[in-house]
């Protein structure tokens, strides 16, 4: 059963995960990695290349602090979760595919090393031979490898929500909501989408124009027509990881809503008799501990003295039973105040899950026509293994919490207009 006291945190930055870190040219959000510090006793720590560990490096050294990011691998406080693969669109013949990507050597188990602790760019970050044999050391049960061939089943079930056009829009949706305000457009076009097959190929029409919105965004986000699918297949796998490990996820936006919206669509389909996801939405006492990182207003020192005094936060979100809102704001005002950060603001705390309640004798359907299959109908073969094998995780010993933004109004909509009748709350 997971217990809260862990999640994975992808910490790339990209079109659907925190864009506008990477519209600055910035390659990683480490100040989710910081934030996930405080509100959990470990994380597992995700990047998807050597230049983005490399950075999390500098970032450590540049501070002084080399040897208590050793001690907090040591500890498993940091743990490493790498795919070893890439779930990538693949433009083939005019038209995107989605794939799971994978050489030789990263099929191959316990290659992280080699593949990483040996590249240039992270043995550039060093003086001494010592202090890469020292994160060997650190990192000798530290690390997680997932492979492509477990992984099938999570692209098959994004392919199969490209039939949707409902989905589709969703998709392309919760991204304008996101860039349009980092490009200064002001409010974000309601997106529409229809989906068409001609001689075996699937024409998808969009009221978007995708090359005015990559031109905008530039090349350090390097938007385009299979950015969306590749989107879908992301939040997938992390679905899949977060359920195998138990944990809860530590996510920026608007890869939540993808999550939030997958995790929704789960649980109608697969738990019954009622929707068990609630969203704790709360104003706090609190500085926007990410942006001051990113911003480089205070470092790890910092983010670690706060760790220690945050007690209290991982009691709360560890504890069984209806979480009580009020003091989880209680807690947030008392921290800032004691740690002297009350004059840097408040910010919204956005949590949504299984925060509470009971989920026993919840009822696990394996067919296709089970609650809701006929319905939601676009999903086959594959892809409905995805859903059933997650559905029966959350039933059974998974109860996932989930920081990040996310709206559930999307997801019902698309579900009711599916079934053509009301859901629940």
């Amino acid at each position: 059963m997971s217990d809260h006291s862990k999640a994975i945190v992808p910490i790339e930055s990209w079109c659907y995960s925190s864009p506008e870190v990477r519209y600055k040219g910035i390659s990683i959000d480490i100040g989710l990695m910081a934030e996930a510090l405080i509100y959990y006793d470990r994380i597992y720590l995700n990047v998807s290349n050597q230049p983005q560990f490399a950075e999390i490096l500098k970032w450590f050294i540049k501070q002084g602090m080399y040897q208590e990011l050793l001690q907090l691998m040591k500890e498993n406080i940091i743990s490493v979760y790498e795919y070893s693969f890439a779930t990538a669109p693949v433009n083939h013949s005019g038209s995107y595919i989605l794939v799971n990507v994978q050489d030789e050597l990263q099929q191959e188990p316990n290659t992280f090393g080699q593949r990483f602790l040996e590249h240039e760019d992270v043995r550039a970050c060093f003086d001494s031979p010592a202090d890469i044999q020292g994160l060997h050391d650190a990192l000798e049960n530290g690390v997680i490898e997932a492979k492509a061939s477990d992984y099938g089943h999570a692209v098959e079930n994004a392919k199969a929500d490209f039939d949707d056009e409902l989905r589709l829009a969703n998709l392309l949706q919760t991204f304008l909501d996101e860039v349009y305000p980092i490009l200064g457009w002001g409010k974000p076009l309601d997106v529409s989408v229809t989906v068409k097959q001609k001689s075996g190929k699937k024409i998808i029409t969009w009221n978007v124009n995708f090359a005015k919105i990559a031109d905008a965004l530039g090349d350090n986000l390097n938007f385009h027509n299979g950015i969306p699918l590749a989107g879908l297949g992301v939040c997938n796998r992390l679905i899949q990881s977060a359920s195998e490990l138990n944990c809860d996820l530590y996510l920026g936006k608007p890869m939540s809503s993808l999550v939030g919206n997958k995790l929704y669509e789960v649980n109608y389909k697969y738990l019954k008799p009622k929707d068990v996801i609630n969203q704790l939405i709360a104003e706090v006492e609190f500085p926007d501990i990410r942006s001051m990182v990113n911003n480089e207003q205070i470092g790890i020192k910092e983010i670690l003295k706060i760790r220690k005094k945050a007690v209290r936060f991982r009691d709360w979100l560890q504890m069984e039973g209806e979480k009580d809102r009020n003091a989880i704001i209680a807690y947030h005002h008392e921290l800032s105040k004691e740690s002297g950060l009350l004059k840097f603001g408040r910010k919204s705390l956005n949590i949504f899950g299984i925060l509470g309640g009971s989920i026993a004798g919840a009822i696990i359907s394996n067919s296709v026509g089970g609650p809701g299959g006929a319905a939601l109908g676009s999903v086959a073969g594959a892809g409905i293994v995805y859903l059933t094998d997650i559905g029966s995780k959350i039933g059974q010993e998974w109860r996932p919490v989930v920081f990040g933004n996310w709206s559930k109004e999307y997801i019902k909509k698309i579900l009711q207009t599916k079934t053509g009748g009301p859901l629940s709350p």
